[in-house]
């Protein structure tokens, strides 16, 4: 069905086309009512997404409740994530900072009682877990290696050399250090511009396409 037919569908199309133009008009520079319309698209926006944020938090808290209390498979990973979401909670209500004004509550997740919760707990986590990679890395190789397949087994042998060339002893030998700085300032910074150039022109296909309404993501289908 063309989109000029149903007028539900146009009439979303044509709203968020003209809030993305108003946004991107803004952006480039455009002052005066332009800027002020952006501007409280943008509250509302902040608005909308905090509210919507606020439902997610009760609706998997919720779910997770009702998994421990009716002791579901693997109940206990939800009262791990329960007991993890309210000391989160906890710390930033009962722990304030003390400001000019006298105690006020920590505005966002950079602040100090939250910061030192996520240093003290999250960090230890994060890096056993990032420590395990190198296992499930190693577990990869292995199967490269059986499958006998060119890609892969290039990629291995690269992999090693780089990582032999960044051992202490060997870094320390005439050339090496140079090499590898060659490396990271050509090679590597060459395949991560592209990828990054790649993804950009992808968001900004996908945003026009948006914007003109040949995809409707915001539309219930």
């Amino acid at each position: 069905m063309s989109i000029l037919r149903d007028a539900k569908r146009l009439f979303a199309v044509v709203i968020a086309g003209s809030c993305g133009l108003i946004i991107l008009l803004d952006f480039g520079g455009a002052g005066g009512v332009i800027a002020a319309i952006a501007g409280l698209l943008i509250s509302w926006a902040a608005m909308i997404t905090a509210i919507a944020l606020l439902l997610g938090i009760f609706s998997v808290a919720w779910s997770h409740v009702q998994r421990v209390r009716l002791r579901s498979p693997d109940w206990g990973y939800s009262l791990v994530l329960l007991v993890g979401l309210i000391a989160v909670i906890m710390t930033g209500i009962f722990f304030p900072l003390s400001g000019p004004n006298g105690i006020v509550l920590p505005s966002s997740l950079a602040e100090g009682p939250i910061r030192a919760f996520f240093r003290i707990v999250y960090e230890p986590l994060a890096g056993s877990l990032l420590a395990l990679l190198a296992f499930f890395s190693l577990s990869a190789a292995l199967r490269a290696v059986r499958r006998r397949s060119l890609e892969a087994i290039t990629i291995l042998v690269i992999a090693c050399l780089v990582l032999i060339a960044q051992l202490p002893i060997v870094a320390g030998l005439p050339g090496i250090g140079v090499g590898m700085q060659w490396l990271n300032d050509y090679v590597a910074l060459a395949g991560a511009r592209g990828l990054l150039i790649g993804s950009a022109i992808g968001a900004l296909v996908a945003s026009v396409r948006v914007l003109l309404g040949f995809d409707i993501p915001y539309l219930d289908r």
